[in-house]
């Protein structure tokens, strides 16, 4: 359906004088239209003198409060897309208008993404099978009839001479002449059509009465305007597909139609008041709750900045007390030694005044002189040399620090949040100001522990205390079976052992365990028999990562990879990108190692000839570090991320499968991870070793060290057994 067009004088057959012959001829054509006219001004005159009389009419109870001449500007008329007028305007069901063409450009899949509101629409016969919106075309015919500069009479303009137009006839939407305009108003078919002066149709002032005289015609039939609506398919129809089409349907009058149906429509616009105050009172609850979030985040940021101040002075307040404990000692020991060297320099004096007299006596005395004083000076000396110098007290003090432990000084955080939908972590004590832990700070403390969880027992499939002579003092519960442990200090180790890579020899089960602090590798038989060490090369920083490749045995320190023989021979060495200070190691089978890069959050592979021969890129995985790397018999990347504290597991095209996090299982803080041949992830997480099935995010604790003393670090899967080298240099088996 569309808006008939204007009609030139030139397309209409004259036989009489081009005046009256167009007058008839249009009255002729116009006499079906007479009755809906009649009525469109009946309806007219009734909303005008309700107006004029202050009654509201029933048919206007809704609506809106914009004028037509708000409605009839450009701005409103132009489509958000091409900046132009509308071109066939479509309407999408969230009732924003766009050009049909601009609305093609958009189609994808059989569907239009709104552009203001984003909602999807399908479309499968592109943006022509959306309606068009008449209500839109209607204001068009009116924006551009008022707004053309060079109106012209519609009768007696020719192509040989324009004559400009002074009036509008509102029935015919003609624009006439003078002349024509009287010859108009005094034909008897033409008699009664209303003939306004144009600058004030232009002015806005006929635009009321213009809308409601306007009509749709039927797109079946041009020549007929569209005044009847089928109830049976629920289509506006034209008299002759009443006829025709739709002669046996249920059909009423278009103005019956719109009588039956603007109840409803008024119902439903009534309604959405009731959304607005809906909304308007969600938005209110909203801007409640950020006030009050913001209330109770600067709250939160009160006590964060109490507490330290609060600690702050009680460690200010501490320091002053220890440094006037200390020189109270100080001072009395001072004291002490004071007294010990002034006895000390009277003794000396003494001793050289002896020294001074008997030489004066031995060199210018009388012999009988020396005789007579020889027995004196000879008691005197004895006397001297008897004297003994009083003990010296040893109690040199020793500082104790009771914060000095380095996962309270860097890994453990003193402030932590339990966030929405995260599980509260069981191992953080709360501290407040003023209570009985804090102002303990400092003081000696009994045992902490910790115990599972009703969920983490209830999980359990196997739970064991085991009693020997490694795990009766550090109170572990695991749920794997302990099989033995062995020690990682060999007599002629120079410092105490600091493992901070493990691997397993495929095959023999033999197991090497790199020992940052004495710089070399540590092996091991499958039962915990010491076997020997392997040196490392001579490198300018630490080695931290380790990794058996088939034969070859790969080693990192800082930005270089080391590879070596099984029996410690150097075979060559890499540069390896990035700038990280450790760079823990992986292998898949005997085919690569795998390095994990940091910050880069990638990992790159390097066969055992030393090429690189691939790089795992997760897609838009960015601001996290990785750390340690495992990768599974599926060729499946396992990779702790230490900023993001999350496992992530990705293929080796960098696809991401999935990402462990504590919001959704019971990991806090991820450190070494491993894998088994079943795909089973294991991850050392502070205190506790949790175990990830293939289709598990939750994951279980399969060893928990209650005692929060033997802290486990590195770890590694060789069959059946997990192998953990603890905190303390001490490693043990486990067969789960």
């Amino acid at each position: 359906m569309e808006t008939k067009p204007n009609r030139k004088p030139e397309d209409m057959n004259y036989s009489l004088p081009p005046l009256f012959a167009l007058t008839k001829n249009r009255e002729m054509e116009r006499l079906p239209e007479m009755t809906s006219r009649d009525e469109s001004r009946v309806v007219l005159g009734r909303r005008t003198a309700c107006l004029e009389e202050g009654v509201p009419d029933k048919n206007m109870a809704t609506q809106s409060s914009m004028s037509l001449q708000d409605l009839i500007r450009e701005d409103f008329l132009t489509c958000k897309i091409c900046y132009d007028l509308y071109v066939v305007p479509k309407i999408l069901p969230c009732l924003h208008s766009y050009c049909q063409r601009c609305l093609e450009l958009l189609v994808e899949n059989g569907t239009i993404q709104c552009p203001e509101c984003r909602l999807q629409t399908e479309v499968p016969g592109g943006s022509a099978s959306l309606k068009t919106n008449f209500f839109i075309n209607g204001l068009l015919e009116l924006f551009q009839m008022k707004h053309n500069k060079d109106l012209e009479c519609t009768v007696c303009s020719n192509a040989q001479k324009v004559v400009a137009a002074t009036a509008h006839c509102l029935d015919c939407k003609d624009f006439l002449c003078q002349m024509c305009s009287q010859g108009h108003c005094c034909s008897c078919l033409t008699l009664h059509h209303k003939v306004v002066n144009l600058e004030d149709f232009l002015a806005g002032h006929y635009d009321t009465e213009v809308r409601f005289l306007q009509e749709l015609w039927c797109q079946g039939h041009p020549q007929e305007a569209l005044r009847f609506f089928c109830d049976t398919c629920s289509v506006p129809i034209c008299r002759d597909c009443r006829m025709l089409d739709h002669f046996q349907h249920k059909v009423i009058s278009m103005s019956s139609a719109v009588q039956r149906e603007r109840p409803s429509v008024e119902q439903l616009i009534k309604s959405l008041q009731g959304t607005i105050t809906g909304i308007s009172e969600q938005e209110k609850t909203v801007e409640e709750t950020v006030d009050k979030l913001k209330a109770e985040g600067e709250n939160v940021k009160e006590k964060i900045c109490k507490y330290v101040d609060d600690i702050t002075t009680y460690i200010f307040a501490q320091k002053e007390s220890a440094l006037a404990k200390l020189n109270v000692f100080l001072n009395e020991q001072l004291e002490g030694f004071c007294l010990v060297q002034k006895e000390l320099q009277s003794q000396k004096d003494k001793a050289v005044s002896t020294q001074e007299f008997s030489q004066r006596i031995l060199f210018v005395g009388k012999d009988y002189e020396i005789l007579h004083l020889e027995g004196m000076i000879r008691n005197r000396v004895k006397e001297l040399q008897a004297y003994e110098l009083p003990e010296l007290p040893s109690q040199i003090p020793e500082l104790a620090i009771a914060w000095d432990e380095p996962q309270q000084l860097s890994e453990t955080p003193l402030f932590s949040f339990v966030f929405p939908g995260e599980q509260p972590r069981r191992d953080v004590q709360q501290l407040e100001p003023g209570s009985e832990s804090f102002t303990s700070l400092g003081e000696e403390s009994g045992e902490v522990t910790d115990t599972l969880s009703d969920s983490d027992e209830d999980s359990s499939t196997s739970v064991s205390d085991f009693h020997s002579k490694s795990s009766s003092s550090t109170g572990c519960r695991i749920r794997a079976e302990y099989t033995y442990s062995f020690e990682l200090d060999p007599p002629h180790s120079k410092q105490k052992p600091n493992i901070t890579g493990i691997s397993v020899v495929p095959h023999s089960g033999q197991i090497v365990l790199l020992d940052q602090a004495n710089d070399e590798i540590k092996q091991y038989s499958s039962s915990g028999h010491f076997q020997g060490v392997i040196h490392l090369p001579l490198s300018n920083s630490v080695f931290c990562g380790i990794s058996v490749c088939g034969k070859i045995l790969a080693c990192s320190s800082e930005t270089h990879l080391f590879f070596l023989t099984l029996d410690g021979w150097f075979i060559h060495k890499l540069q390896m990108r990035g700038s990280e200070s450790s760079y823990p190691l992986a292998s898949y089978r005997d085919s690569y190692v795998a390095v994990s890069e940091g910050t880069l959050c990638s990992v790159s592979l390097y066969n055992p000839s030393g090429m690189c021969v691939g790089r795992v890129q997760p897609d838009n995985y960015h601001g996290g570090k990785f750390l340690f790397i495992a990768v599974n018999s599926w060729e499946e990347f396992v990779v702790s991320d230490f900023i993001k504290k999350q496992i992530v597991i990705m293929e080796k095209s960098g696809l991401v499968l999935s990402v462990l996090k504590p919001s959704t299982s019971l990991l806090t803080k991820p450190f070494s991870v491993c894998v088994d041949e079943d795909r089973n992830i294991f991850v050392v997480d502070q205190f506790k070793v949790i175990q990830f099935s293939s289709d598990d995010e939750t994951g279980k604790v399969v060893l928990n060290d209650q005692s929060q003393v033997r802290r486990p670090r590195v770890l590694a899967i060789d069959n059946e057994n997990l192998i953990l080298v603890r905190e303390d240099g001490s490693t043990d088996v486990y067969c789960l």
